[in-house]
């Protein structure tokens, strides 16, 4: 527990909205987290809407108003920028509104848009530097962001799992149309390249031929979407509510995260929390987490690895109790403690 109920102002450019349950759900997490922690927490963010150009820009002037209001109210003794573009920028002229320091947290597309962008590093370069600590998800995207800004010193905190609804226990599937063919394998993510689900796609069919039956369900939306969705073993859920998905990875018999990048890549460590044997990309940072009782590795660019990984993990036993304790070490509320005394030290001293 934190000595005194720290005050942190969180910014963030993904936030959760009726419309998209799922946009940034993990942000509001690590704000309960660490409310539960002891802290007095406030979140402001943008909710996920096609604008375009000029109105993306006026959704960030409009972050920035609404930050340095809520900063001001609250009287933020530090603020937590989640995503390092663009909120690193509005997080650092947040902050200045009440002389606070603030702590940015990288995730892992916005590294990728500063490895790609010489003007992107240089506009974020002073406001990155500026900050009094930046933390990211795994430690293999804080190597990539010391390769972005030689020297910098980055901490590894990840946003971590909860536990509260993440465990094992019965499945429900009945949100979801009819009961589906076994065995189920089931992959929480948008239907984008980055995310894998044709090559996952067609090493299920693979699977499912050899043993005569078997559905590949994935919960997620997105420009692939059109490719799959004529694959007779395929049943793609649309978007799924963040409360839906416990029950919805609990009653897989495998679920997978073969993405071909990932910042840490969360969903593998909660499907593994609910109880179930999970398949992951061998490059996604969360894979040094997950013990080989519950967890099979793979290179996702091969299809009969992915295949090979689908059959050896229908053999993993469920409710494994090395995954149990792994979650456990992993869960959001010991992350945030974490957090919390970083931001502890750091934060501008009560008057």
């Amino acid at each position: 527990m934190v000595p005194r109920p720290l005050r942190i102002l969180v910014v963030s450019n993904m936030v959760p909205s009726p419309a998209v349950p799922q946009y940034g759900v993990f942000v509001m997490r690590q704000a309960a987290a660490l409310q539960h922690a002891g802290c007095s927490v406030e979140v402001v963010g943008i909710e996920q809407r096609s604008t375009g150009l000029p109105g993306t820009l006026r959704k960030y002037q409009r972050l920035r108003g609404a930050g340095a209001h809520a900063a001001d109210r609250l009287q933020a003794e530090v603020v937590l920028g989640h995503y390092l573009v663009p909120t690193a920028l509005i997080a650092r002229r947040v902050a200045r509104t009440v002389s606070a320091p603030y702590v940015l947290v990288a995730h892992g597309g916005d590294v990728g848009h500063l490895e790609r962008s010489r003007l992107l590093r240089s506009t974020l370069r002073r406001a990155v530097r500026g900050a009094a600590a930046v933390v990211a998800v795994s430690s293999t995207l804080a190597d990539r962001l010391t390769a972005v800004y030689p020297g910098l010193d980055v901490e590894v905190v990840n946003t971590g799992v909860d536990r509260a609804l993440f465990q094992p226990g019965a499945g429900d599937l009945s949100e979801h149309g009819a009961a589906p063919s076994r065995p189920l394998i089931v992959q929480i993510g948008n239907l984008i390249e980055r995310k894998n689900p044709e090559r996952l796609a067609a090493a299920a069919a693979r699977l499912f031929a050899e043993r005569g039956s078997g559905e590949l369900w994935i919960a997620g939306s997105g420009p692939l979407a059109e490719r799959l969705a004529g694959l007779p073993h395929v049943r793609l859920l649309g978007a799924v509510s963040p409360g839906q998905v416990p029950a919805l990875l609990r009653g897989a018999d495998v679920a997978t995260l073969v993405a071909l990048s990932e910042g840490y890549g969360l969903g593998a460590l909660e499907a593994m929390a609910c109880g179930v044997p999970v398949v992951v990309s061998q490059t996604a940072p969360v894979a040094r987490d997950l013990p080989a009782s519950s967890a099979v590795l793979v290179d996702p660019l091969s299809e009969d690895a992915i295949l090979a990984g689908l059959q050896a993990a229908l053999s993993l036993p469920r409710d494994d109790p090395a995954g149990q304790a792994a979650a456990d070490a992993q869960a959001d509320v010991v992350q945030a403690r974490r957090l919390a005394d970083l931001l502890g030290r750091i934060a501008r001293p009560r008057s």
